[in-house]
């Protein structure tokens, strides 16, 4: 150590001059004495604290000695660091003024590394450059000393090293140029941590993602819905809607794993936990082929593709659950990532909890009477009536957890294996004054996947990759009266998924690239559907009465899928992109070939514009019945199929689109046009004019528009997203003309603004849309139960809107890196509730012995308050 100060003392003083020589007679004498003497006889002047030099002595007999050696010589025996300053003045500071810094460069843009970047010390002729992992590590600086970060083809940034003197090694995330649009063309697309790709995509860095109205957590299925194009109608994280597509056609993978459930309490909570998710990659249209078997668009999540540099990790608690996850280094080459997280609510239910169980287990009321005449609420209360509002109680807990292992066995090879597990349960029951209505509720989602990436010289690359997905679902129902079981409902899902991919790309031309691959999957699906009414009118001819409505519908089926697929991207001199590509399928299960061309154009036609096009034919053998109408209590209860060919078709789509993205001076625009075509879809109707055993086929035709304005103030993000959505449904068996799709949302508006700095996040966020279409019941005869329903959804349900609210500070506990958060959020200030979907279900008054016609409506979330307090290391 004492010869690293006295080489340090050298290094500070390299302009001292030989021949400035001096005669020094000192034996264990104080340091002050010694300075004076050296002042005395030089034109140097010292500068120290009295603290400093305290009860510190020197011996130097010397009768001819230069500066710079007894500088060096003062600096061995006390262990201080003497700094030069100017030509006539040196400080003297302890080792212990000095500090460290480490960190990791980013991309902003997309969330990876950047090898082998210049770090250099202001002022001084020194640095380091970062490892192959974006890692740096500079120690002994002073605490004011300004760091240059600097990269080829992004913008430099200058750093204080007391910011980051800790021994946490943060992320820096250094910013493209703006005349670099190979990547990215938008930095902070949404908010901070939200880029906007030159393939169309947009990227979500977790970890440097700034805070979204409403949300606590940087959740990736909640926050992209803020982007437009994106929505769920029924508020959840897990019913996630792209460009007029159902939830069960995005292809949603994490870790490789396709995910055949992605939510907890029904969709309300992302099954991913936010806090090991690294980032995510999302395309509304235009995904490379080696996306394929689904027809909307692409969530791809990864937990993290890089060895931890050193133990890190985290544990908090929110309205819901509590979680703790952890990154630890295995030696060089092996890293570790697992993270846990369980709901308390069967312990404790906290007002989070209570609002959410409210829109979850809710339920209307009474809308026909005896007589057939159609009531609203206000009519029934002003009879003395309260129509039969039902009350609930139920057992419900969640919980997740996924680990993963990352092997670098060489420079040029990834390898990774990656595990995920979730689970739900509910015992639920709800009662009014003639029945009990019981749900049962069991759904487990597991999957494994293993990936090994690598390269072969610099030009050829190479990928292996397999996956196992299982998804098990089990829903019953059962109404009783008078301990008497009057309706029973089993729903019973089973999903067994298992694939592996194969590809390899070579970059044969500096700007041209070509990718080859083989996917080969395993889908083996099963469900059940049952439904008994036990009723004395069993013995009733008419089929149009709701008491001769029992079904048992078994299905099962396995597909075994054959793909191969090619992909050309070239890149022009001005940084323009096509990408021609192309999948080529054959599914077992209808023993048919599927052809699927893919184009995506990017060109830049000035630095701040840029034209952009899109056409894709796509195809999926697995789908979700798509359910009208259900007599049942719904919860969460769609079925996963495979097609047959015969009347569950192959979902085919063909989507159009093309806009215009401009980006200049912190201003963002960004308008996308787009028409959608699907056919094969299947509904299975149950209250429609058709028996609730058929099973219908139809298809749909998507107009709409993504427009997003969006404006930078250093800290300080606004934006607002507007899309103009018309999906039109054609079910032939059910109606002769088209109607509007139950997805036919067509305004749909969001205004937010968000302000981030060091310690202080803020969000405020309106949206609004149009109400959902639902079908109208024209009549109702009790004498033969006969439900005569109107034109198929040509109502429409109030206009939806809500105003939502977060803040989050961040504080920090030690210098050896260990911080914290605390947070709140308010979902629906002005706690306005409206319907968003409607059912219809028949019931028998216990004390009339009157059928009668209920509809069950389901509204919007109420006034929603959650907090979080977290704690890192």
């Amino acid at each position: 150590m004492r010869k690293l100060l006295c080489f340090f003392g050298l290094l500070m003083l390299p302009h001292l001059q030989a021949q400035d020589r001096i005669g020094l007679q000192h034996v264990k004498s104080p340091l002050r004495l010694v300075l004076q003497d050296i002042e005395s006889k030089t034109d140097v002047i010292f500068s120290f604290s009295e603290e400093v030099i305290k009860n510190l002595s020197v011996t130097i007999d010397k009768t001819n000695i230069s500066l710079s050696e007894a500088i060096a010589l003062i600096s061995e025996q006390t262990g201080l660091i003497l700094e030069r300053v100017s030509d006539k003045q040196i400080i003297l500071r302890k080792k212990s003024d000095r500090i460290s810094v480490c960190a990791y460069l980013i991309d902003a843009s997309n969330g990876e590394s950047l090898p082998f970047a210049t770090v250099l010390i202001e002022k001084e002729a020194s640095g380091t450059t970062t490892n192959e992992e974006g890692y740096f590590k500079l120690e002994d600086l002073p605490p004011d000393a300004v760091l240059r970060l600097q990269y080829v083809g992004f913008s430099d940034l200058l750093i204080t090293a007391s910011t980051y003197a800790d021994n946490s090694c943060q992320n820096i995330m250094l910013q493209p140029e703006s005349q670099n649009l190979d990547e990215v063309v938008v930095l902070g697309y949404l908010t901070k941590g939200v880029n906007k790709n030159a393939d169309g995509s947009f990227t979500m860095v977790s970890e440097d993602m700034g805070l979204f109205p409403g949300l606590v957590e940087p959740d990736i299925l909640e926050s992209l819905q803020f982007a437009p194009g994106i929505g769920s109608l029924d508020e959840s994280a897990s019913g996630i809607q792209i460009r007029g597509g159902s939830p069960d056609q995005n292809l949603i993978l994490f870790d490789g794993i396709r995910m055949y459930n992605t939510g907890h309490f029904f969709g309300m909570i992302s099954a991913f936990n936010p806090y090991v998710v690294e980032a995510a990659k999302i395309f509304k249209g235009g995904a490379s082929p080696e996306y394929g078997d689904r027809i909307s668009g692409v969530i791809d999540i990864s937990s993290g593709e890089k060895i931890p540099k050193e133990v890190s990790g985290g544990f908090g608690v929110n309205g819901t659950h509590a979680d703790a996850f952890m990154r630890a280094p295995v030696g060089d080459k092996v890293g570790v990532i697992f993270s846990a997280r369980r709901s308390y609510t069967d312990m404790l239910q906290t007002p989070t909890f209570d609002a959410l169980s409210e829109k979850v287990f809710q339920n209307t009321t009474l809308v026909a009477n005896a007589e057939g005449q159609l009531q609203d609420g206000e009519d029934e209360e002003e009879d003395g009536d309260d129509g039969g509002e039902l009350f609930g109680r139920e057992n419900f807990l969640f919980y997740d957890t996924n680990a993963k292992v990352i092997i670098e066995p060489s420079a040029t090879d990834r390898i990774t294996v990656s595990a995920l597990y979730t689970k739900n349960e509910l015992d639920f029951s709800v009662r009014d004054d003639e029945d009990i209505i019981a749900d049962r509720f069991d759904i487990e989602n597991r999957g494994a996947s293993f990936g090994w990436m690598g390269a072969a010289g610099p030009k050829w690359h190479y990928g292996l990759k397999g996956y196992y997905s299982g998804f098990d679902s089990r829903y019953e129902n059962i109404t009783s009266e008078d301990v008497e079981i009057e309706e029973r409902t089993l729903r019973q899902n089973t999903v067994e998924d298992m694939g592996a991919d194969i590809h390899l790309s070579h970059d044969f031309l500096p700007r041209h690239s070509l990718l080859l691959g083989y996917q080969f999957s395993k889908t083996d699906v099963f469900f059940q559907l049952f439904y008994n009414d036990d009723d004395d009118n069993d013995d009733e001819e008419d089929e149009d009465d709701f008491q001769n409505r029992d079904y048992d519908v078994t299905r099962s089926g396995v597909n075994y899928s054959n793909t191969v697929y090619t992909e050309y991207n070239y890149r022009f001199a001005n940084k323009g992109f096509i990408s021609l590509g192309a999948r080529a399928s054959h599914y077992s299960v209808v023993n048919d070939y599927f052809i699927e061309p893919r184009i995506n154009l990017e060109l830049p036609i000035s630095p701040y514009f840029r034209l952009k096009g899109t056409f894709e034919k796509r195809f999926q053998p697995i789908s979700q019945l798509v359910e009208f109408e259900d007599i049942q209590l719904r919860l969460e209860n769609n079925i996963w199929t495979l097609s047959n060919g015969t009347d569950i078709p192959v979902l085919e789509s063909s989507q159009y689109s093309g806009g215009l993205l401009m980006n200049a001076g912190g201003w963002t625009l960004d308008v996308d046009g787009y028409r959608k075509n699907i056919t094969g879809l299947t509904s299975f109707t149950n209250g429609f004019i058709t028996a609730p055993t058929n099973l219908t086929k139809g298809e749909s035709s998507i107009f709409g528009a993504d427009v997003l304005v969006r404006k930078k103030w250093n800290f300080y993000h606004i934006w607002i997203g507007y899309t103009f959505n018309e999906v039109e449904y054609t079910f032939l068996e059910l109606q002769s003309t088209a109607f509007p799709g139950n997805n036919d949302i067509t305004h749909n508006l969001r205004l937010a603004n968000t302000y981030d700095d060091a310690h202080w996040q803020f969000s405020l966020g309106w949206s609004y849309r149009t109400g959902s279409p639902f079908t109208t019941v024209s009549d109702f005869d009790p004498n033969t139960n006969r439900i005569n329903y109107g034109a198929i959804n040509s109502e429409r349900l109030p206009a939806y809107h809500r105003l939502d609210a977060s803040a989050l500070y961040k504080f920090k506990i030690s210098s050896g890196g260990f911080r914290g958060e605390l947070g709140a959020s308010v979902k629906n200030i002005y706690a306005r509730r409206v319907p968003i979907s409607v059912f219809y279900r028949l019931d028998t008054n216990l004390n009339t012995g009157d059928v009668e016609l209920n509809q069950i409506q389901q509204l919007s979330q109420g006034l929603t308050p959650n907090v979080v307090l977290r704690f890192y290391f």
